[in-house]
């Protein structure tokens, strides 16, 4: 047999082997049975010398092939195991080294099937350790392959560390095999190490540049990886998405195991976003996978996600189970907890662990508190080698558990150690979505702790619990802005086109389409690079308690303010009233009926501001809206009694309220905000403020109305037409102290970091603000409805004033529902006057609109003077 065949068997032999790393097993076993059927041509005393060495590699690693091929498409972990001990058959006809060389490299692939279909690590480490062993155990792509498959097992035995060592070598061995599908592999894989050891953003970054170096990758394990990271961060409908891609990839690629993976993964989310009997579905499917396949760690796992799904919804009051079918439920947790001890961790979860969180769960429901103790009792302390959610979850039953008993200073404790510990999980989070997105994880942590102090009949208690869960994930996020040029030039691209559609006539209508979905996609891509971002805004600020509120109102020359937090629980709406005399707890009923005058007040504005539609119909819109206005008054302020200086506390739908605009806010001051905010001065007229002021294109009186304001400011700045562009206004919000914005602009409710304002060059995002630091400034945004706000799963709020108000703004003024640009072009040169006078943004608002004869949407977010940064 000449040389030249043997180069030409060798190159099938790569390129079947090609085939295997790109999930293409039925193309891998045709071409692998071809090539053995032609080895086997040849007889052994035929083949001599170095050319005997080749062949026997050739027929071995042929084999080793065969079996990984057939695995992927039968799942027949046996006859793999057969083809193995072909492949050892084969190394028979070698002495010494080449011999020590196959059965080395054969040993690592009897340790990557007992590992990814039998789900033994242990036994896996084992042989991967004979492998490495042996110094000269193959090739750097063979020494690659050990790494990665030891890495796999020793993440799954929770040596997340080691595994991300093992990962790094694998990436240099695959760097000097010249295979750029191995490197990605690798690196992506040292990402999801990452994120297991809290780094997502460097995780993010990694599988990123994986993507980068082999694009073509689709057998679903690129997406199943990202997708993972992204509900660690909280980021669930973006990880849900990714799921839902990858699912069929694994399915053709033949990743059985992967792909029980992902459809766990997947229930994981449905769970989270609430969507429980589709959780339920996947969770049973996964189970069912993990068991044919002999994985009895993860099948314990999706066993008991699934009787965490049909607890979801008894815990949320969305169905009653009779008693027996609770202490079924129990039961069979608890039985799922020994079938996990059995088993063993994987991945740094243990079955068993996540069984006993659920069944105390049950228990608790079912009123057994000593068994739920005693439950609790066999778990770690800490959970601390447990994925992020676990140990969220762990705090949370022993809240639930210790409020129950009357165990209150107990609760409170592990209360606050779950609220620190995402805590901590946010300062590693760059981007103010990431931040918000990952208040998912503390939902019923923060909802258990509201409910017990609602039980107490406590207001103060029922003040602080609100404050304690939403300070975690409030205010600011990155403090500096990464240098991320690609970004910014992608966002130059998104706003070109969204400039060009806007120029666009009634007559391109597809074309307008057509490059609005660009540059939609190209946002998505600046989302996931954002994602990346490392976070470096320090410690989560401490929350204010009712006490400390109480301390600040009394103190004020005024003593008749007064801070509303409100919140919805059990269908109705509640607020917490604090003044300086107390706190006290004021029921406003129906929830449902608070949302829909809302929701009717927003279309009355729409309407009343539209000057096509006909006169009659505004002045009907104008009637309705003034019923409405009265009638949201009498529901939400008349019980409060807030005769002086109001601070609203509140979520959506209730952010949504053109609160100064209330019959009887006329001429007072007041102030909304998500939460309770601390760092606010105390107002302080200064002749040393510098103004912007921009008129966007589009807006009929902008010009006129840029020119007023800048009138009322000694020395400012007035930028419009071409000059009123994206560059000079973002870099006026991080230098002026007051900046005036007469522009159109819209709220983007599906993705609340790119609500826009309208300029010369295109809009203005508000993702691209996220890191630019603002001097403590006073932002008015002159604009339709940009004042809007989405609350995402979890509770956080995210739009263009939370933003800005994350960055360092002490006040945004921004319209909530549509205002005409006629009125807005009357109003805003007054409110400068004041504010000019001032300093005070709630005091001139007011002053502005109390002399306006109809309703103007314009609400201040700010926050109450005085309560010190901590």
């Amino acid at each position: 047999m000449s040389s030249k065949s043997f180069e030409v068997l060798t190159e099938r032999f790569e390129r079947a082997r090609d085939w295997n790393t790109r999930a293409r097993p039925r193309r891998a076993r045709r071409d692998f049975q071809a090539l053995l059927r032609d080895l086997g041509w040849h007889k052994e005393n035929d083949v001599v010398g170095a050319d005997r060495v080749t062949w026997t590699w050739l027929i071995a690693r042929s084999w080793m092939g065969l079996a990984q091929a057939d695995l992927a498409i039968s799942g027949d972990l046996p006859a793999a195991l057969g083809a193995l001990d072909r492949a050892l058959d084969a190394a028979q006809m070698l002495d010494g080294t080449e011999r020590r060389r196959i059965e080395a490299v054969t040993a690592g692939q009897r340790g990557l099937f007992l590992l990814r279909v039998a789900g033994k690590p242990a036994e896996a480490v084992r042989l991967f350790d004979q492998v490495l062993a042996v110094s000269d155990a193959g090739s750097p792509r063979d020494l690659a392959m050990a790494y990665l498959n030891r890495a796999f097992a020793l993440s799954d035995l929770g040596d997340v560390e080691g595994a991300l060592s093992d990962d790094l070598a694998a990436v240099r061995h695959a760097e000097a095999a010249g295979s750029p599908v191995l490197v990605a592999f690798a690196r992506h894989n040292a990402g999801y190490y990452l994120s297991m050891l809290g780094d997502a953003p460097a995780a993010l970054a990694e599988m990123a540049a994986a993507r980068e170096i082999a694009p073509d990758q689709d057998d679903g394990i690129p997406l199943l990886g990202r997708a993972e990271v992204l509900y660690g961060v909280g980021l669930l409908d973006e990880a849900e998405a990714l799921l839902n891609e990858a699912i069929p990839q694994l399915l053709r690629a033949g990743r059985r195991t992967d792909h029980a993976i992902a459809e766990y993964v997947r229930a994981r989310c449905l769970l989270a976003l609430l969507r429980f009997e589709e959780a339920s579905t996947f969770a049973a499917r996964a189970r069912s996978h993990f068991t044919a396949a002999g994985y009895e760690q993860w099948a314990v796992l999706a066993r008991v996600l699934e009787l965490e799904a049909s607890l979801a919804p008894v815990r949320r009051g969305v169905h009653t189970p009779t008693n027996s079918a609770i202490r079924r439920r129990a039961a069979q947790a608890l039985a799922a907890a020994a079938r996990g001890d059995a088993a063993g961790p994987v991945l740094g979860q243990h079955p068993g662990h996540a069984a006993r969180l659920v069944a105390a769960q049950w228990l608790l429901l079912a009123g057994d508190l000593d068994v739920a103790r005693d439950t609790l009792a066999d778990l770690p302390r800490g959970l601390m080698s447990a994925p992020l959610t676990m140990r969220v979850q762990h705090y949370t039953v022993q809240a639930e558990l210790a409020f129950a008993g009357r165990n209150r200073a107990k609760g409170l404790r592990a209360v606050r150690a779950g609220l620190n510990l995402l805590a901590d999980h946010r300062t590693q989070l760059g981007s103010v979505e990431s931040v918000t997105a990952a208040a998912t994880h503390g939902v019923d942590l923060t909802r258990i702790d509201v409910a017990a102090a609602a039980r107490m009949a406590k207001p103060a208690a029922l003040f602080d619990a609100l404050e304690r869960g939403r300070s975690t994930f409030s205010g600011v996020g990155r403090v500096t802005p990464p240098d991320d040029p690609e970004a910014a030039a992608l966002l130059t691209e998104a706003r070109g086109l969204l400039a060009k559609a806007r120029e666009l006539g009634a007559t391109g209508a597809k074309e307008r389409e057509r490059l609005t979905r660009r540059a939609h996609r190209i946002q998505n891509e600046v989302r996931e690079r954002s994602w990346q971002h490392a976070g470096n805004a320090g410690a989560v600020q401490r929350p204010v308690t009712a006490r400390e509120l109480r301390h600040v109102l009394s103190e004020r020359s005024d003593r008749t303010a007064v801070v509303a937090n409100f919140l919805v629980l059990d269908g109705e709406l509640r607020c917490v009233r604090s003044d300086a005399q107390g706190v006290t707890t004021v029921d406003l009923g129906s929830a449902e009926e608070m949302t829909e005058r809302i929701r009717r007040i927003g279309a009355d504005f729409t309407m009343a501001a539209n000057d096509l539609i006909p006169a009659p119909l505004r002045a009907a819109a104008n009637a309705s809206l003034e019923r409405n206005l009265r009638a949201l008054d009498t529901i939400l302020l008349a019980p409060l009694r807030a005769d002086g200086d109001l601070y609203v506390v509140a979520r959506e739908p209730l952010l949504r309220v053109p609160w100064t605009a209330l019959p009887s806010r006329s001429g007072l001051r007041t102030a909304v905000n998500s939460y309770v905010a601390r760092g606010r001065t105390h107002a302080r007229p200064s002749g040393k403020r510098r103004l912007l002021a921009a008129a966007g294109p589009g807006v009929k009186h902008g010009t006129e109305e840029a020119h007023a304001v800048g009138r009322q400011w000694p020395g400012a700045t007035v930028l419009t037409g071409d000059h009123a562009v994206t560059e000079h206004v973002r870099k006026a919000l991080a230098t002026h102290d007051v900046v005036h914005l007469a522009t159109h602009g819209q709220h983007d409710a599906d993705n609340p970091l790119f609500a826009s304002i309208d300029l010369a060059d295109g809009p203005l995002f508000a993702h691209e603000l996220d890191g630019t630091p603002l001097p403590g400034s006073v932002v008015i945004l002159s604009s339709c409805e940009v004042g809007g706000s989405t609350q995402v799963l979890g509770g956080e709020v995210l739009g263009l004033t939370s933003v800005l108000l994350r960055l360092g703004a002490r006040a945004v003024i921004a319209s909530v529902a549509k205002l005409s640009d006629e009125l807005a072009a009357r109003v805003m040169p007054r409110l400068h006057a004041h504010l000019r006078e001032s300093d005070d943004p709630e005091a001139a608002l007011a002053a502005a609109l109390k002399d306006v004869a109809e309703p103007v949407p314009l609400v201040c977010f700010s926050s109450v003077e005085g309560l010190a940064v901590g």
